[in-house]
């Protein structure tokens, strides 16, 4: 039995390695501007450089803040350690990379947990998602509202940002009662292992909650540093206030777009376009910035993910 589990592991592994590099190859090969990436590195200056490097130095920061709210989401019911942590972010990377929005990430997650609690690691990744989500919104709403309402006063913007924000209000209420309602469906007729899920559910209080969004506040802040920084690298004169009612905004429409995590490179720069090109003439650079951001937040890390992923054992 265990050989037959180990056989199907091993084949699920490779295919999700395979098309996660297929992906990969795929969106490389159609990304139009690797000459203009190419004259860029060619001209860099000491303090370009300097901005690169600050930029890859967030990068593992931008991870262990998520391993860390990974542990503290999985507190209740596992003791991880950062190193294991650290894995699970890494194959939620690689699994969600092959997936719409990356909903697939919960499967590279639990493959470091236990079986007992692989349940519980599903359900808490979700939460992880929804935390993250909240803030790209509140902040993204912000930023938006004021970036439509000053360029786009009378295109029909304002139902798109009502819908946004009764999605905010719900997906707060939702964050504010769940220990209570956590509380209310452990009492019901349920399975041992969605039982054990929901328990740790309610064991959440309102600050544990509140830490685990403000872990989020910090993943994002590295996010928006990280993109303002490689504005400032490919010479995309926008001031700051602009680029803090941009970013957010941005963000925002990238995020709730149903997209493949591969197809970002389009998204990205066409968002990114669509919005710095109120304030900057220099396209070429602001696509280059979204291509230059997912080649290092996500293809980086999907990459490392499958090599964790190769070298795990099924349990």
């Amino acid at each position: 039995m265990n050989q037959n589990k180990n056989k199907i592991f091993v084949i699920v592994k490779w295919i999700v390695m395979l098309a996660a590099y297929s992906f990969l190859i795929v969106k490389l090969a159609r990304i139009e501007y690797w000459n203009e990436l190419k004259d860029t590195f060619q001209h860099v200056d000491i303090n370009r450089i300097s901005l690169l490097i600050l930029i890859l130095v967030l990068l593992p920061i931008n991870w262990w803040l998520e391993s860390v709210k990974w542990q503290y989401l999985m507190k209740n019911s596992l003791s991880l350690s950062i190193r294991s942590a650290v894995k699970s972010v890494l194959a939620g990377i690689s699994t969600g990379y092959i997936t719409p929005n990356r909903v697939g990430d919960f499967a590279g997650r639990i493959l470091y947990l236990p079986k007992e609690c692989r349940v519980t690691g599903v359900v808490m990744s979700v939460l992880n998602s929804i935390t993250q989500n909240i803030i790209i919104t509140v902040f993204g709403v912000v930023g938006a509202t004021l970036f439509l309402s000053e360029n786009y006063k009378d295109n029909g913007f304002s139902h798109f940002l009502f819908w946004i924000q009764l999605w905010i209000f719900a997906t707060v209420l939702f964050i504010v009662l769940l220990p209570y309602l956590s509380k209310k469906l452990k009492l019901g007729k349920w399975s041992k292992k969605i039982n054990e899920s929901v328990q740790s559910l309610s064991s959440f209080r309102f600050n544990d909650l509140f830490r685990i969004l403000l872990i989020s506040t910090l993943r994002y802040g590295v996010y928006c540093i990280q993109y303002f920084l490689m504005r400032q690298f490919f010479q995309i004169e926008v001031s700051v206030l602009q680029a803090l009612i941009a970013i957010p905004a941005m963000y925002l429409f990238i995020t709730f777009t149903p997209s493949l995590a591969a197809s970002e490179p389009a998204i990205r720069g066409s968002y990114a376009v669509l919005i710095f090109s109120s304030f900057s003439t220099n396209n070429i650079g602001i696509m280059l910035t979204g291509i230059m951001i997912w080649l290092i937040n996500f293809v980086v890390p999907m990459l490392l993910g499958t090599v964790v992923i190769g070298r795990t054992k099924v349990e």
